[in-house]
C-alpha cells in the first residue's frame, strides 16, 4: 500500500464446477388415451409416423431409441425405426434402420417409426417411440394404428355375344366389385388385348366407356395415356376407391376379323388395389353356325323323315321322266356351297337335276344365309316296282339334310303315239309320200294315241304345235286351234283314257306363202297326263318344200376333135330359188369313153379348184353353197385319147340340199355337151423326153457321177403342156405330134443358168426340135463360178428334214451346194456347215438362221483351200424347235 494511493486486497479463491446435464425431448407426444398421431390402414398396409428427437442436455450425447407396442393393442404390428435423412416424413430408399441418434446439445433428428399391419390384423394398435438419456426416458410418444375392415375385390368378365361370327362385333363387359366391409384404396381395372389382337379380335375405336373414373389406353402394355392409342393393345379404368358393395364397370367392343374364324379366344381382366388383386377370364368363340334344309317345294323346313318331308307319285314308266320339285334353304349364318346327292333305298333310276328356269343345276350350289333355291329332280326309272329316292343336300361346312321322293309303281312301256300326213296339191291330186309340196297345197295330219297300261290315264291332253309355215284350217273331235299365224297349236283335252283305249284325231292345214324352198315342214304332237307330266312326243313327219330348179348350162371349147386334143368344158349352175341357198351341192360329170380328165385344170369362179373325185369314170365336185338367185361357174380340161368314139357326149347333173332343211333339190334338166371325133385329123404322134442337169465339166453331155440331175424342173411344151423332172432329172411328153416342137425350161424352177445352144439362136433355156418317133432333148445347166473337178456328195435325214450336200472342186478351191427339203415349216432353224481347217470363205455363206419354210431351199457358197480333196467335204449341223 502506498500512502495516499490505492490499496488492493485479494480474497480467497472460490471454484464452481459446471456438471453435464442429460435430457431428451421427443415430439409429438401422446398417450394411449390421447395418441399424438394416428393412421388408418387396411390389413397388410404400413403406417409411417414422424418424430423429432431433441438433445435437451448440455453435452454431446448418444441417445438410445426404441419402438414398442403398448398394452391395450388389438394386434401386434411389426415396428421399426428409421432415420429420416431428408426430413420429408416418408421412408425413402437408402434411409437406414436405427436404434440411437448422436446429437449435440440442442440438436434434433427426425426419426420415422414404421408399423406394418398383417394381412389379418384389424382394430387399434398403439406404438411408442421411447428415447433414453442417462436414467431418464421420454416414453409418452404414443401413436395409434387403426386397421379397418378389409375390402374384398372381385372381377367378372363377359363377351356378349360369346359366339361371334367373323365380321361382326362383340361387347366386352368387365365389372370389378368390393365384397368386403371396408373401402379400398385406388382401384385399377385392366384388360390387356395383345393376345386377342394376334388371334384376330381387334379393338373397335371409340367404343370404350367406364361407369366412373379415368379411362386409359396403351399400345405396348407399359405406357398408358388418356388419349386412345393406335393400335389399342390394352384399356383400363382408374378409380380412387371402391366402397363396400360398390362396383366399377369397363365396357368396349371388339371386331372378329376373318382370321379369327374357328378360334376360341380367351381374355383375362385384372383388378388391383395396392396389394389386393383379382382376375377373371372369358372366351369368345369365333365361328359361323352353318345350316341347310331341303324339303318339298316351298317347305324346306319340313321335319326330316316325316310325312311332311316326303313327296309321292302313284305311277311312272320305265325310261320316262317323273319329276319332283324341292326347295333348298341355307339356314345358317354364313354363305356356303351345297351339293345334292341322290341315293336309292329301293329301286333304281337315272336322275337329272335342274335349277331355276330349268337350267342344269350348277354344283356346288352357292347360297347366302337365308337364301333359297329350287331344285328339280327328274328320275328316269330303270326297273319296275317301287322307287324310293333319298335326296341329301350337303354343305362344304359339314351340314346336311334329307328329303324323300316316292313313286308307288313303275311300269314298262309308253303310251302309243303315231302321226302321219297326206299331202294334196292345190288341184286336189294326192301327192306321193316323198314328194315336195308348194304354197297352197293341203296337208292332212292324223294323230293316234293309245293307253297300253292296265290302269287308266287321267287328265289326258294332246297338243300339236303346227309348223310355222303352214296355216291350220280345223281340228276334229272337238279340238281347238289357237295362236297367231305361224304359231298355231291344235289341242284336245281328252280326259281319261281307259286301259287299252285308242283315240284318232285329225288336223287340216295348208302350206303358207311364208314357206321357202329347201325347208322341211316338220310336225310332232305331244301327250301329257296326270301320271306322265313330261310331254311325250310322237314320231315326226316332215314334208319338204321346193318349187324352184337348179338350171345347168354346159359348153365345150371345140365341136370337132381328134386324138390327143385338149378340150375345155364350162359348166354354169344357177339356183332359180329366190329365197333359199343350195348347200352341199354335188356336181356329177360323166365323160364319154376316151375322154381323160387333166389333173390341175379345174377352176371355180376363175380360181383354181380342187380336182374332182373320180369313181367309175364319173367326176364329182362338191360346192359348199349356191346362193339364192346366184350361180357357180366351173371349168376343167380333158384329153381325147385313142379310145374315143365318134360321138363324145359329156353329161352333167347337180344335186343339192335346200339350206336349213332336208329337201333334196334335183335339177330338172341334165346338161350334155357333144363333140365329134374326126379321124381324118389323126396325125402320127411321138414321145419327147430328156434330162435337166448341171453340166459341171461343160462337155454338153450328161456324165454320171460328175454332172448333177435337177429334180422338179418345169418344162413347157408349145401348146401349154407341162412336165416336171423326176429325181433323176428326167421329163417326158407322150402323144406329141410329129413335126417342129418348141420347149422351154422354166428358169424359176432351177438355181443354175441354162447353157445356150447355138442351133436355137443362142436363147438360153429354149429348144426347137423336129419330133419323129422317140425324140430326146436335154437341158444342160451352167455350173456356178466355172466349177470343174471331182464331185462329192453328203446326205442327212433328220426327222422331217432332208439335207443334200454336193461339193465340187473348182480352180483354187471348191463350190458347195446345200439342198434343204422339209414338208412343213421349221421354226428357229439353224444350219452350220463347217469349212475344212485352214479354208477361206470366198463367196456366199456357210450358215443359215431363219424359219425354214416348207418345200425346198438351196444354199451355195465357195471356199479356197489347198488341202486333200477327200477332206474337202465336212458334215453340216442343223437344229430347230418343234
Amino acid at each position: 500500500m502506498t500512502p495516499g494511493g490505492d490499496t488492493r486486497s485479494d480474497s480467497n479463491v472460490v471454484t464452481t464446477t459446471v456438471q453435464a446435464v442429460c435430457a431428451v425431448s421427443v415430439t409429438p407426444g401422446g398417450t394411449v388415451a390421447a395418441p399424438g398421431q394416428s393412421a388408418d390402414l387396411l390389413p397388410g398396409e404400413r403406417a409411417v409416423f414422424r418424430y423429432t428427437v431433441v438433445n435437451a442436455g448440455n453435452a454431446q450425447t448418444t441417445l438410445p431409441l426404441a419402438a414398442r407396442r403398448e398394452e391395450g393393442s388389438a394386434f401386434a404390428p411389426a415396428v421399426a425405426l428409421y432415420a429420416d435423412l431428408n426430413r420429408n416424413g416418408a421412408l425413402d430408399s437408402g434411409e437406414p434402420l436405427i436404434s440411437s441418434v448422436d446429437l449435440a446439445p440442442d440438436a434434433s433428428a427426425d426419426v420415422l417409426l414404421v408399423a406394418d399391419a398383417g394381412p389379418s390384423d384389424q382394430g387399434d394398435a398403439f406404438v411408442n417411440l421411447v428415447a433414453s438419456c442417462g436414467g431418464s426416458q421420454s416414453s409418452a410418444n404414443v401413436s395409434r394404428v387403426r386397421v379397418g375392415a378389409p375390402p374384398v375385390l372381385n372381377v367378372t368378365k363377359t363377351f356378349t355375344p360369346a359366339l361371334v361370327r367373323p365380321g361382326t362385333e362383340t361387347t366386352v363387359n368387365v365389372t370389378a366389385g368390393n365384397a368386403g366391409q371396408g373401402s379400398s384404396r385406388e382401384v385399377v381395372l385392366t384388360d390387356l388385348l395383345a393376345d386377342q389382337l394376334a388371334q384376330g379380335l381387334s379393338f373397335v375405336a371409340g367404343s370404350a366407356s367406364a361407369s366412373r373414373g379415368t379411362l386409359e389406353y396403351t399400345s405396348d402394355g407399359v405406357a398408358w395415356s388418356a388419349q386412345e392409342t393406335q393400335p389399342v393393345r390394352g384399356v383400363r379404368v382408374r378409380a380412387s376407391s371402391l366402397a363396400p358393395a360398390e362396383t366399377l364397370n369397363l365396357s368396349f367392343r371388339m371386331l372378329a376379323t376373318p382370321s379369327a374364324e374357328g378360334r376360341v379366344i380367351p381374355n383375362t381382366a385384372t383388378v388391383q388395389s395396392r396389394a389386393l388383386s383379382a382376375s377373371s377370364t372369358a372366351t369368345a368363340d369365333v365361328r359361323y353356325l352353318p345350316g341347310v334344309a331341303i324339303g318339298p317345294l316351298d317347305q324346306p323346313l319340313a321335319p326330316e323323315g316325316t310325312a311332311q318331308d316326303t313327296q309321292t307319285r302313284p305311277f311312272a314308266v320305265v325310261g320316262q321322266q317323273v319329276c319332283f320339285d324341292h326347295t333348298v334353304q341355307n339356314t345358317g349364318d354364313v354363305s356356303d356351297n351345297f351339293r345334292v346327292v341322290i341315293t336309292y333305298p329301293q329301286g333304281a333310276a337315272q336322275a337329272t337335276l335342274s335349277g331355276p328356269g330349268g337350267a342344269p343345276l350348277t354344283q356346288p350350289l352357292p347360297l347366302a344365309p337365308g337364301q333359297t333355291s329350287l331344285v328339280r329332280v327328274c328320275y328316269s326309272p330303270s326297273q319296275t316296282g317301287a322307287l324310293d329316292a333319298l335326296i341329301t343336300v350337303q354343305g362344304e361346312r359339314g351340314t346336311s339334310n334329307t328329303t324323300r321322293d316316292l313313286v308307288t309303281a313303275i311300269e314298262n312301256g309308253l303310251p302309243e303315239l303315231r302321226k302321219s300326213v297326206v299331202a294334196t296339191s292345190a288341184d286336189g291330186a294326192v301327192l306321193a309320200a316323198d314328194a315336195t309340196v308348194a304354197v297352197g297345197d293341203r296337208l292332212s295330219y292324223t294323230l293316234t294315241v293309245r293307253n297300253p297300261f292296265a290302269r287308266p290315264l287321267t287328265g289326258v291332253v294332246v297338243s300339236d304345235p303346227l309348223p310355222a309355215h303352214v296355216d291350220g284350217q280345223g281340228a276334229s273331235d272337238g279340238g281347238t286351234l289357237s295362236g297367231a299365224a305361224g304359231a298355231q297349236v291344235a289341242e284336245w283335252r281328252l280326259g281319261t283314257l281307259a286301259p287299252g283305249e285308242s283315240r284318232t284325231l285329225k288336223v287340216e292345214a295348208t302350206v303358207s306363202a311364208r314357206a321357202v324352198d329347201g325347208e322341211a315342214l316338220t310336225n310332232v304332237f305331244n301327250l301329257v297326263t296326270t301320271e306322265l307330266p313330261t310331254p311325250l312326243p310322237s314320231n315326226a313327219v316332215a314334208t319338204p318344200v321346193w318349187s324352184a330348179q337348179l338350171l345347168i348350162d354346159k359348153t365345150v371349147s371345140s365341136q370337132i376333135v381328134t386324138y390327143g386334143d385338149r378340150l375345155t368344158y364350162t359348166l354354169r349352175v344357177r339356183n332359180a330359188s329366190a329365197t333359199t341357198a343350195v348347200v352341199d351341192a354335188v356336181i356329177t360329170d360323166t365323160p364319154a369313153r376316151g375322154l381323160l380328165y387333166l389333173p390341175g385344170t379345174a377352176t371355180l369362179g376363175g380360181q383354181p379348184f380342187a380336182d374332182p373325185a373320180v369313181t367309175d369314170g364319173q367326176l364329182r365336185w362338191n360346192v359348199a353353197s349356191i346362193p339364192a338367185g346366184g350361180e357357180v361357174v366351173i371349168t376343167y380340161a380333158i384329153r381325147v385319147t385313142p379310145e374315143a368314139a365318134t360321138e363324145l357326149d359329156n353329161v352333167v347333173q347337180v344335186v343339192g340340199t335346200g339350206a336349213g332343211g332336208v329337201a333334196r333339190a334335183i335339177a330338172s334338166n341334165q346338161a350334155k355337151a357333144t363333140v365329134r371325133l374326126d379321124p381324118l385329123k389323126f396325125a402320127p404322134v411321138s414321145d419327147l423326153l430328156g434330162m435337166v442337169y448341171v453340166d459341171r465339166n461343160r462337155n454338153g453331155r450328161y456324165d454320171a457321177g460328175v454332172d448333177t440331175p435337177i429334180e422338179r424342173a418345169r418344162i413347157v411344151l408349145a401348146g401349154g403342156r407341162l412336165a416336171l423332172t423326176d429325181a433323176a432329172g428326167r421329163y417326158h411328153f407322150s402323144n406329141v405330134a410329129f413335126g417342129t416342137q418348141a420347149l422351154r425350161l422354166d428358169p424359176s424352177t432351177v438355181p443354175y443358168p441354162a447353157l445356150a445352144v447355138p442351133a436355137d439362136g443362142g436363147l438360153s433355156g429354149t429348144r426347137t426340135v423336129q419330133v419323129r418317133g422317140l425324140t430326146s432333148v436335154d437341158f444342160p445347166l451352167a455350173p456356178l463360178g466355172g466349177e470343174v473337178g471331182a464331185l462329192r456328195r453328203t446326205s442327212l435325214q433328220v426327222g422331217d428334214l432332208r439335207l443334200d450336200k454336193v461339193v465340187t472342186a473348182v480352180s483354187g478351191g471348191y463350190v458347195v451346194e446345200l439342198t434343204l427339203s422339209t414338208p412343213r415349216d421349221l421354226p428357229e432353224f439353224r444350219l452350220e456347215d463347217p469349212l475344212p481347217g485352214g479354208a477361206v470363205l470366198k463367196e456366199g455363206s456357210n450358215t443359215l438362221s431363219t424359219t425354214l419354210g416348207a418345200g425346198e431351199t438351196k444354199l451355195t457358197y465357195r471356199f479356197d483351200w489347198t488341202g486333200e480333196a477327200r477332206a474337202a467335204t465336212t458334215d453340216p449341223a442343223v437344229s430347230w424347235r418343234y
